[in-house]
């Protein structure tokens, strides 16, 4: 494994407790950054799947993971790109049930850390059963500098 890169760790999750908490539909979703490696633009988080965040198929909520995966591939290429950006694709699978009180490793990467346009992978696996994957979720950003000044003032 890469050697961990300390900074990236405390900005990722300096950006989570800025961003307060992420919501889908009310459900407040809190992973946190336990590994990360700028080098080779990766990172570990944890999150604890509770009930809410299961839906009536016994897996976790597509949308909820679709939060999670926004979010938290968000949240990397952000501290690696440093740039606004714009999301251009995110999809998620959900590949197996999950029961509330499971803690989730999220492995998150960027695939290429010279892309104009960064494609990240978040693969949400069961901590204590590594082999064990519960879904699969991809985000592609753009982002050039004029989005900083093109984004609308509030």
């Amino acid at each position: 494994m890469d050697q961990e890169d300390k900074e990236l760790i405390a900005a990722v999750n300096q950006s989570y407790s800025h961003a307060n908490r992420y919501l889908h539909y009310g459900m407040d979703i809190h992973p946190q950054v336990t590994w990360a490696s700028a080098a080779s633009g990766r990172f570990i988080a944890e999150w604890l799947v509770t009930d809410e965040h299961i839906g009536a198929s016994g897996c976790v909520d597509e949308g909820c993971l679709a939060t999670v995966t926004d979010n938290t591939t968000a949240m990397l290429i952000a501290s690696i790109y440093g740039h606004k950006s714009v999301s251009t694709s995110i999809t998620v699978q959900a590949v197996a049930p999950v029961q509330a009180g499971t803690v989730i490793e999220i492995s998150c990467s960027i695939s290429d850390l010279n892309a104009r346009q960064p494609h990240a992978k978040a693969v949400f696996r069961v901590k204590d059963n590594p082999t064990k994957v519960i879904a699969v979720g991809t985000h592609t950003k753009f982002f050039k500098p004029i989005l900083t000044e093109s984004q609308p003032h509030l």
